[in-house]
């Protein structure tokens, strides 16, 4: 290489032939430089003419972002090279002071590493410009996701570097990657900046990122505080049922009257054994009770909208009490503790615990009944993803949420061949408040770690169904056997949160989890034992089914009367 670092009076025409000419100071008094195949031009100083032929190379500045090499004019051939260094902020250029004729060269940059800040970069200015460079770059050093493009106006040729994302062959993006992806290419658009890091994503990388652990808060809520309402207004609870059409409301309520003692007793069930005398007073107003519970729930992912399988189980135990207004009507309330936890396939879980609160009312009139509650639901919830994009990152939220929900079912219970059938219809709502909140990082950084915005999602159900009921009288008491078959339809089944990268403010997305069916069927078995003593316990099971979701759920009861 030889540089020339002062200022040359030399007039003639000057050859770069072979090697390279590096100019630190001044050789604009030559007539004309010519660069050869094979030869480079580079440097700081001051070029008069240049003519860099095919094969040649002209490198702007001392390979350092933001030097410049200064030309009176300059024309290149086709098949010629244009180096320039780039880094985050600035790239080398040449400054022609006349015309710069660029004739079809390849433009040959260099990327040094870093978090880009500027998504375009000046590499010639001129007095003006005639045609332009090959509309392919040469990259080298390119950052992986990235592509580069040529553009120009009347004096200055730029490079624009823009961030791209480029699946696999032969498969798309879900909608969860594509919303996560836009996000990305949008910020990187608007505003010229972001963190290298960002750069060629896979799809899985994609999904990883959208954080969709931070939406299975919402349907575990919804499974928990459907759970609690079930057990607070069961309305074949001892001492809540409607009597048959025709018979006569007794103290046992619905023909659960204990049977006489003796052979007699074992040829009838509990419904034979109903008083024929008028209505009696009520002797025992009081009943408490305690429960336990618990269940699980899966639902299926969307291939198309990028969800995956979620889990929810849950446990807790309640204690209440009822209370006899009248022979007809009952009023109760309920308190109950748990905890729940969930699981997003391969994309993390959450855990809570929780508190349940609720009153409810229950109403005979003949073989009708009119049952309502309304219920409160306080969580603590804590959530974990693992992001593995660059080594790897915990990244933990954790947030307090509140639910309200409220239940009204009406039935009327008809009794043929000794069992009890109950067509009935009920109207449930869940209004869940989740705050917004930001995760932080537990270990590794926090690049990716996201900010979730509030919502308030009402989920309303409506149900139609058929509860059946059959007693055997026993010595002590009696026994008695329950099912329900019924259908329900929720009106807001998606689950979908709105999300914010930390370090890319402005950069949000729409993030949709597991949606639940819009139509499912409902199913109950269950047992209860009354003892003359006024104890009783009983024991259910309950099934919700859909073509994506299944969900088995247990509880006992343990009731005292006085």
């Amino acid at each position: 290489m030889l540089t020339l670092s002062g200022t040359s009076t030399y007039t003639g025409a000057t050859t770069v032939s072979t090697g390279m000419l590096g100019v630190t100071g001044s050789i604009a008094a030559s007539s004309l430089t010519t660069v050869q195949s094979g030869a480079y031009l580079a440097g700081t100083g001051a070029v008069g003419a240049a003519v860099i032929n095919a094969g040649g190379s002209l490198v702007a500045g001392d390979g350092m972002p933001g030097t410049s090499m200064t030309l009176s004019s300059l024309t290149m051939q086709s098949g010629a090279f244009y180096g320039v260094v780039v880094d985050p902020t600035s790239s080398s250029f040449a400054n022609v002071t006349g015309n710069a004729s660029l004739g079809g060269a390849t433009v040959f940059p260099l990327f040094a590493s870093g978090s880009y800040v500027s998504k375009q970069y000046t590499i010639l200015t001129a007095g003006s410009i005639t045609g332009a460079f090959d509309p392919t770059t040469t990259n080298a050093n390119l950052p992986s996701g990235f592509h580069t493009s040529l553009s120009y106006d009347d004096t200055h040729a730029y490079l624009d570097l823009q961030l791209n994302f480029v699946p696999p062959p032969g498969t798309g993006l879900s909608g969860n990657q594509q919303n996560v992806a836009d996000a990305i290419v949008n910020f990187f658009d608007t505003t010229g900046s972001i963190p290298i890091v960002f750069g060629g994503l896979t799809p899985a990388e994609l999904t990883q990122l959208s954080g969709e652990a931070g939406t299975g808060a919402q349907q575990t809520t919804f499974y928990a505080m459907d759970q609690f309402l079930g057990l607070i207004t069961d309305p074949f609870i001892t001492g809540r049922v409607a009597p048959a059409d025709g018979a006569p409301d007794t103290q046992a309520s619905g023909g659960l009257a204990y049977a006489e003692e003796g052979d007699a007793a074992g040829k009838h069930d509990a419904f034979a054994a109903l008083s024929a005398g008028p209505n009696q007073p009520i002797e025992q107003r009081w009943r408490a009770w305690a429960a336990g519970y618990g269940g699980s729930q899966l639902t299926d992912g969307n291939a198309i909208v990028g969800s995956n399988d979620t889990r929810t189980n849950l446990y807790g135990f309640a204690a209440g009490a009822d209370y006899h207004l009248s022979p007809d009507t009952v009023v109760g309330f309920a308190l109950a503790g748990g905890g729940t936890r969930f699981s997003v396939d391969g994309q993390g879980s959450g855990r809570s615990d929780l508190f349940q609160a609720g009153a409810f009312f229950r109403h005979n009139a003949g073989a009708t009944y009119l049952t309502g509650a309304l219920a409160y639901g306080w969580q603590d919830f804590t959530t974990d993803r693992f992001v593995t994009v660059s080594g790897t990152d915990h990244l933990r939220g954790e947030f307090d949420a509140n639910a309200w929900s409220g239940r009204i079912e009406g039935g009327y219970r008809l009794a043929a061949g000794g069992i009890g059938f109950t067509p009935y219809a009920a109207a449930q709502f869940t209004a869940f408040d989740m705050p917004s909140y930001a995760e932080h990082a537990i270990s590794g950084a926090d690049t990716f770690a996201l900010t979730y915005n509030a919502r308030n999602l009402t989920d309303t159900r409506a149900e139609l169904g058929l509860r059946l009921d059959k007693s055997f009288a026993m010595a002590d008491g009696d026994l008695t056997l329950r099912g329900r078959l019924a259908w329900a339809h929720d009106f807001s089944p998606d689950r979908s949160l709105t999300a914010t990268f930390q370090t890319l403010p402005g950069a949000s997305f729409v993030v949709n989890g597991a949606a639940m069916a819009q139509d499912s069927a409902l199913v109950t078995a269950a047992a209860e034992r009354k003892w003359l003593n006024g104890w009783s316990a009983a024991a259910s099971f309950e099934g919700e089914f859909s073509d994506v979701t299944r969900s088995y759920s247990g509880k006992g009861v343990l009731r005292y009367a006085w």
